[in-house]
């Protein structure tokens, strides 16, 4: 188990040497990143469509890497939603994809290959294009070929790295892609009041979880001392809540290489029984030796159940009781995370900066580099890298 430097924690001037890829500056300009997507949509000329001239279908591609974005979308809009939204993964086009539908490409980057592919496939296919990237990017300019729209949502913010690493660029490919899907009628949630009050969210997340903020008082610092050693199981109580259990179970893993298992309540505790029940949730027993002196004995990894809670209904509230009384039993800690916002789109929010936070000074006070892409960085197929090759589109 690899020691937490707990002193760091309360070291803004230290946190700030050890954060090589600023991804703190990042998390706190994700406000920011917002207001921006917002006025890069108005920029765009973005007009809302009419109910005959809408699309089939939007279908929309962003690379894993900059987490369930379209699963966010999809939550947010599923309810109202007169369109249905379908997440293409990988480079290949489905064969259902056509003029009659609108692909939605979303890249930090704007040279990811796979996204390049699908635009030269819907291109020929004659399909709708709509670009989420970078201006000037390969990505932008096969936009512009199609004669799509183009929104250019991801510039940095002042103060903040040069570039957005694709894990930080959550943010405003959401905003943008909620703006796009709201005018073909896919949710409600675009700029102005919506899009703002997420913004002052995210705003206020930061101001609590900064690095000057000392860890008593830091809900991101304290959660972050919570898991350290422990395998977190993160269960959100809704598709909002489980969307922002996905995302931080793949931050710890990204960015604080801590493996994490996530799902929503009640589906994934009910599959996750027998994990409970394993070595790494049962309670320890030791029976070879009562007597024996365990001091210097390595202190054993066990389960952490995190409970993301966006709804205090009294079934949700039930199954978070019965979560909380079984890890008793088992005594195994358990944290609970209620979200706070005005709208589902803020308390997503609300609960994902924090989770973003959490997973970053976890990182840093476990000696990872958040500047660093990991050992299979360089995976052929993978994401294109600034210094790497796939910057032109090809690999």
């Amino acid at each position: 188990m690899i020691p937490v430097d707990e002193a760091l924690l309360d070291d803004a001037d230290g946190l700030g040497r050890a954060d090589g890829g600023q991804a703190l500056l990042s998390l706190a300009g994700a406000g920011a990143q917002v207001r921006r997507a917002a006025w890069a949509v108005a920029e765009s000329g973005l007009r809302p469509v009419a109910p005959g001239d809408r699309p089939r279908v939007l279908a929309v591609a962003v690379p894993p890497q900059c987490g369930p974005v379209v699963s966010a979308l999809a939550a947010l809009t599923a309810a109202s939603a007169a369109v249905p939204v379908v997440a293409v993964t990988g480079d290949i086009l489905p064969g259902w994809v056509g003029p009659l539908d609108l692909l939605v490409l979303a890249g930090p980057e704007g040279t990811e290959p796979e996204l390049l592919r699908l635009a030269e496939q819907a291109y020929r296919r004659g399909c709708g294009v709509a670009a989420v990237t970078r201006a000037g990017s390969p990505l932008d300019g096969a936009a512009e070929q199609s004669r799509g729209l183009r929104v250019h949502a991801l510039a940095p913010t002042a103060g903040g790295p040069d570039t957005l690493a694709p894990n930080t660029a959550f943010w405003p490919l959401l905003a943008a892609l909620l703006s796009i899907g709201q005018s073909c009628g896919v949710g409600g949630y675009g700029p102005g009041e919506a899009l703002d009050g997420l913004a002052d969210r995210l705003d206020a997340v930061g101001l609590r979880c900064r690095p000057a903020a000392d860890a008593y008082s830091n809900p991101a610092k304290a959660l972050a001392l919570d898991l350290a050693g422990t395998v977190p199981v993160v269960w959100g109580t809704g598709p909002i809540a489980g969307v922002a259990a996905a995302r931080f179970a793949a931050a710890l893993g990204s960015v604080a290489g801590l493996p994490a298992l996530s799902g929503t309540l009640p589906d994934a505790a009910v599959t996750s029984g027998n994990l409970f029940d394993g070595s790494l949730g049962g309670a320890a027993t030791d029976s070879d030796d009562f007597f024996r002196d365990r001091v210097e004995d390595p202190e054993p990894m066990r389960l952490r159940p995190v409970l993301f809670v966006d709804d205090d209904a009294p079934a949700v509230r039930r199954q978070v009781d019965h979560v909380r009384r079984v890890a008793a039993d088992l005594a195994l800690p358990c944290n609970e995370v209620t979200a706070e916002g005005r709208d589902p789109l803020a308390r997503l929010g609300d609960l994902v900066a924090l989770a973003d936070f959490t997973a970053t000074y976890l990182g840093l006070t476990t000696g990872h580099d958040t500047g660093a892409g990991g050992c299979f960085a360089d995976l052929p197929g993978g994401p294109a890298r600034p210094d790497g090759p796939g910057r032109d589109g090809a690999r």
